[in-house]
């Protein structure tokens, strides 16, 4: 059972920590506080990639010296050098004489490294105090060192029966404001947004983030054919250089490019049945630097990313609506027994307005 007080720090640097979302990847959220007697002395968390990490920020604004205080941070420190030095050296330069920290960092460079070198140090170190909420905080950065690749976010909205567009294809707005401001948030503290080329001839989506705070995200359009309209916002607003074109054919860069600024491309392989290997994809998306995706759109590339098993997270909002005949939010997953289909680990519904927004991590993931 942790120390109540340690508790007590340990949620105020987790309040820290989340100030820095959608700011630090492919860094993970980390925020600390640092205490001398019962007073904080020194808070801070790490605000961007490249920025100082929380830990030293904390050292930085300490008031009156930070020799014999207690450092409260929600990840095991750094003990190698990135783009800013090790953080185990400050800590123990600054005469901290007590670590407490929620949970060890996945990376492997670091990965129960930093914690013995406080130790060597002769730093008191105490470990797990919140670790579950540390480790929820930033489940991209564990998700990608535990599996190896981008973690994987599949979203959709959706009416009571499972549709996600009218037999025309009407599909605006099937969810309300509150639900469709949740969704830019997530495209915010996500790395990459991703949408097969059907999404956009029918919806011509823009992808950024316009209805919360936040960095607008890379935007993949995944396409078998490359068949895209001739206007499309994706290809025509790029001043950020951000539209990636992964196609699985040979794309006539020299025309989309003309559109407006220069589109990244990715020739990606097929499967045996002639579909887009998003494997593939998240092959390359890692090798470009990725390390989250959001799938958005539409059915027939969350199924193929249902099928590969590479969904680490569902968020299905739920509209109190029913369509009837439609477009389906998932395709065919040749699932013949109820012991077949995808399982829970975990799971939460939450309310957004009007509707239902279920949250789940497969069995396996999350």
């Amino acid at each position: 059972m942790a120390d109540a007080t340690d508790v007590a720090y340990m949620e105020r640097a987790l309040n820290l920590a989340v100030k820095g979302r959608g700011r630090t990847s492919p860094n993970p959220l980390v925020g600390a506080v640092i205490v001398k007697g019962s007073r904080v002395i020194g808070q801070g968390y790490h605000r961007a990639a490249g920025r100082d990490h929380a830990e030293i920020v904390a050292i930085k604004n300490a008031r009156g010296g930070c020799r014999g205080a207690t450092l409260y941070v929600t990840l095991e420190p750094c003990c190698h050098t990135g783009c800013t030095g090790p953080c185990t050296e400050a800590i123990a330069a600054a005469g901290i004489k007590r670590v407490v920290y929620a949970i060890k960092d996945p990376d492997p460079r670091v990965h129960g490294k930093g914690i013995r070198a406080l130790r060597k140090a002769g730093i008191e170190t105490v470990g797990g105090v919140l670790r579950k909420q540390a480790r929820t905080l930033n489940e991209q950065f564990f998700g990608y060192h535990e599996n190896g690749r981008p973690f994987i976010v599949l979203k959709c909205a959706q009416s009571l029966d499972g549709r996600i567009a009218t037999v025309s294809g009407d599909s605006k707005w099937i969810t309300s404001t509150k639900s469709r401001r949740l969704t830019h948030r997530l495209r915010s503290e996500i790395d990459a947004v991703v949408v097969g080329s059907g999404t956009v001839r029918h919806d011509d989506p823009a992808l950024t983030v316009r209805l919360a705070k936040g960095r607008n995200p890379y935007r993949i359009i995944v396409s078998s054919d490359m068949k895209l309209p001739r206007k499309c916002q994706l290809l025509q607003n790029n001043e950020d250089g951000r539209t990636i074109v992964a196609a699985a054919c040979d794309a006539d860069r020299q025309r989309l490019s003309k559109r407006g600024s220069p589109i990244i491309f990715w020739r990606l392989r097929r499967t045996k049945n002639g579909l887009v290997d998003v494997t593939d994809l998240v092959r390359q998306a890692d090798n470009f630097g990725l390390r989250s995706m959001l799938v958005e759109g539409g059915a027939k590339l969350a199924t193929s990313f249902i099928e590969a098993g590479l969904v680490d997270k569902f968020v299905i909002i739920t509209a109190p609506i029913i369509i009837g005949k439609g477009v389906s939010a998932i395709g065919d997953l040749a699932t013949k027994r109820l012991a077949d289909a995808v399982q829970f680990e975990r799971h939460s519904f939450d309310s957004s307005n009007r509707d239902c927004v279920f949250i789940g991590y497969p069995k396996g993931r999350g």
